[in-house]
């Protein structure tokens, strides 16, 4: 299952960029996100490779995810695959300045899923999830350009 939804983001790459690779950034726009680490620093510059964790609210539960960074180009390309026994995904963020302070996000998830269980809840989910996406994508926009807002009102005073 594929889902795909693209965004214009009055910021500059590189504050968009900082949203979506950043630890204390990605827990501001990534709904029930609770917590996002990664598990090394990156070795000699590189970051394709590296492991994170992140811990997302479920309904009641807090499920943790292991997830490797599998493309960076910064700033245009940020991908990761986060396995699971149920489903694995494979999330691609592509940006493109479009002027000096307008971004445009292109995102992609395929996401395979393993188990009967799983193409059944995945059946039934299709839908809600492609208005999630479309909705993850506005925070980023709403926490970036918050961000571009302060940085404004700071140089102001």
């Amino acid at each position: 299952m594929r889902l795909t939804t693209t965004i214009n983001i009055n910021a500059p790459v590189e504050v968009v960029w900082a949203c979506i690779e950043e630890p204390e950034k990605i827990l501001q726009w990534v709904e029930g996100a609770v917590e996002h680490r990664y598990l090394a620093p990156a070795e000699d510059g590189t970051k394709i490779g590296r492991q994170f964790e992140q811990k997302l609210k479920q309904g009641k539960d807090v499920v943790t995810f292991i997830g490797t960074v599998t493309h960076c180009e910064e700033p245009q390309h940020f991908a990761f695959h986060i396995p699971s026994p149920a489903y694995s995904s494979d999330a691609h963020f592509r940006l493109t300045s479009l002027r000096s302070d307008l971004t445009q996000v292109f995102y992609s998830i395929d996401v395979e899923l393993h188990t009967l269980k799983a193409k059944i809840v995945g059946f039934l989910f299709r839908l809600p999830l492609t208005f999630f996406v479309p909705k993850q994508l506005r925070r980023l926009k709403q926490l970036a350009e918050s961000l571009v807002a302060k940085d404004i009102d700071q140089t102001k005073e």
